[in-house]
């Protein structure tokens, strides 16, 4: 019987091409253990994220190869991740948190705080270590969101004080909205909320984080201005609706963070459309059902138990997509209306964590894995080649 070698199985590995990096995942350094223990091949692929979109891809095509080498009959196959830090010296008020990034907007009620949530649940239902500040001084709503209310705890020492975020769904979260009555607003000036945003940064215990989702207001004032001058930022998502006068809105925010030389991680598209399902009783396999919605009429075709389903334009459509082409940044994904979304966030149970294998769920997931590869690929430094 033909004895496989630890070399030929790293030739075989040499075959699986990272998609995003354009080379293989020996030469990349993502091969981290190579053991070959008779007909047994035992492989540990390390990658840059566990929210990584194209994981299963590489796993299956690594075990595809690793089983056709001459003399191999089983392989153990593990998944690992590890975030890496984006390049250039760590700033002392986030000096363990790997990756910060803004979620904001140029306009109020696009949904930026129902996108930071259910993108900050979705990735660490990976397995990321994540927290969720809300930079939203004037309308915390984080808290609701998910499910938290109440003082936090505080920890540190008496020479420095320090706040313990609240955690939910294993996210870490810190807002405003925990340290005022709910009927009480915050009526601050611009230098008070440049404070406000330094403690949480620097008085927060945090812990290691790979990422900081920040929510952040409407708008392109203070807030936005304050974060980018405390620590380097990792990029900004930007939250958009399909309609002009949210794109309209949404292209000075972009002009802004380019002018404090944020990089444009991507764009998400909320309330792209109203999805639409039903059931005709009787009704036979691919018969048509005829919707009007406003203006426009909609055609969709029921399947073999008499359901349709579709997503109507009730906004518009396509401007993430012109944005994204005009700007040099990818669409990260488009969320389509639903009830269930809106329950989810009035009651604190984000739909990513509520009905995870929903379609609207799937979207945010999908979203926030085509994140999460942005930033490994921008961060991304090669590690020694395994010998």
């Amino acid at each position: 019987m033909t004895q496989a070698t630890k070399e030929q199985v790293l030739d075989a590995l040499r075959q699986v091409i990272d998609p995003d990096l354009h080379q293989d995942i020996v030469t990349l350094g993502f091969v981290t253990r190579c053991d070959v223990d008779g007909s047994k091949a035992d492989v540990v692929i390390n990658l840059t994220t566990p929210a990584c979109p194209v994981k299963d891809q590489l796993r299956d095509e690594a075990r595809k190869f690793v089983s056709a080498v001459p003399g191999i009959e089983e392989v153990e196959l593990e998944m690992t991740a590890e975030v890496r830090s984006k390049d250039g010296p760590t700033h002392k008020l986030a000096e363990h948190i790997k990756h910060i990034i803004a979620v904001s907007s140029g306009k109020g009620g696009v949904g930026k705080s129902t996108v930071s949530v259910n993108l900050a649940c979705a990735l660490a239902a990976t397995g990321a270590r994540v927290g969720l500040l809300d930079c939203d001084i004037y309308g915390p709503d984080i808290p609701m969101m998910m499910g938290l209310k109440g003082q936090p705890d505080h920890g540190g020492s008496a020479d420095r004080p320090s706040l313990v975020p609240k955690e939910r769904y294993g996210v870490k979260t810190m807002s405003v909205g925990y340290l005022l009555p709910d009927d009480k607003p915050a009526v601050w000036r611009g230098p008070m909320v440049h404070k406000l945003i330094e403690q949480f940064l620097s008085d927060v215990e945090w812990g290691e984080l790979d990422y900081l989702l920040v929510d952040m207001p409407p708008g392109t004032g203070d807030a936005q201005l304050s974060l980018a001058q405390l620590v380097p930022l990792t990029g900004a998502i930007i939250v958009t609706t399909p309609q002009a006068v949210a794109t309209f809105d949404v292209g000075k925010a972009i002009t802004m963070f380019n002018q404090v030389n944020t990089e444009i991680l991507g764009i998400v598209e909320n309330m792209s459309g109203l999805m639409v399902e039903g059931m005709v009783e009787g009704a036979q396999e691919g018969s048509q059902v005829r919707l009007t919605l406003g203006s426009k009429e909609e055609v969709c075709s029921v399947d073999s138990e008499g359901r349709f389903r579709t997503v109507a334009e009730m906004f518009g459509a396509g401007g993430a997509q012109m944005l994204a082409e005009k700007h040099g940044f990818p669409v990260l994904g488009r969320v389509p209306l639903d009830p269930a979304v809106r329950v989810g966030g009035d009651g604190g149970d984000p739909i990513v964590v509520a009905d995870p294998n929903s379609p609207i769920a799937q979207s945010f997931h999908k979203a926030a894995g085509k994140a999460a590869q942005r930033i490994a690929v921008r961060s991304f430094a090669s590690l020694p080649v395994l010998d």
